[in-house]
């Protein structure tokens, strides 16, 4: 079966959305609106380009040798929202034994869902996670959602055996409260199938972008994190 969906950008060899060189397609539409997004035209219900599950699939062994190491990434947007098109193309990658990554926010598991996760991961492709916040106040602050879907994702994930990496972007003066790294660092610990844990330092390269679409950036005054920073926020999650 040949599934569609909308997508607004590809990267031929993407060197930071999963291990080795991949092949990367932002797909259309998210439900989240978080003040640190990087693609906002991916909120945009204009119509867009679509592709199919076989066109992802030829476009990826064109270039195969360069993908040895590497293998496809699904990013938006949230690709989970097209789950008719990420179920077929997890199918056809395990079949093609072709690593398969789905980089998501979680957004969209819930009970109403449950059933297309639980066929989705019998195709054991890598999760990358976002972390929003720990703290569900500053969770809706910073995303427009209370629901902190990706904990659960997380504990899915973790109770069915499946490899996955968590993100979280470090944003000055939202994202950096030690109490809440603290937290941070004591879930990350628990988990046995957690293969990566990134902290993403929030940047402003996507200021263009929303002067383009006319819309309200919200973290002009904030400065993007310096390395010692980060070093010291990675140090509090991995001490604890």
């Amino acid at each position: 079966m040949n599934v569609d969906a909308p997508y607004f950008k590809i990267e031929s060899f993407g060197a930071v959305d999963g291990p080795g060189i991949r092949l990367v397609i932002f797909l259309q539409g998210c439900p989240l609106r978080c003040i640190y997004c990087h693609n906002p035209e991916s909120w945009s219900n204009r119509k867009h380009s679509k592709i199919s599950t076989q066109e992802v699939i030829d476009k990826f062994r064109k270039n195969k040798k360069f993908y040895q190491h590497g293998g496809i990434t699904l990013s938006g947007g949230e690709p989970l929202i097209h789950q008719h098109f990420c179920l077929e193309l997890a199918k056809l990658c395990f079949e093609n034994n072709i690593n398969l990554a789905l980089d998501t926010s979680g957004v969209t598991f819930s009970k109403a869902n449950f059933k297309f996760y639980k066929k989705i991961i019998q195709y054991h492709p890598l999760w990358i996670v976002d972390i929003k916040h720990i703290n569900s106040k500053k969770h809706k602050l910073i995303t427009g959602c209370s629901t902190q879907n990706e904990l659960m994702l997380i504990k899915f994930l973790e109770k069915n055996k499946q490899l996955f990496w968590i993100r979280q972007v470090l944003v000055p003066g939202y994202t950096d409260d030690p109490k809440d790294l603290r937290k941070v660092g004591k879930f990350i610990k628990q988990l046995k199938y957690l293969d990566k844990f990134e902290i993403l330092p929030y940047h402003r390269l996507a200021l263009s972008k929303y002067r383009q679409l006319n819309i309200v950036y919200h973290l002009l005054q904030i400065k993007e994190p310096t390395k010692q920073m980060i070093d010291k926020v990675k140090k509090l999650i991995n001490s604890q």
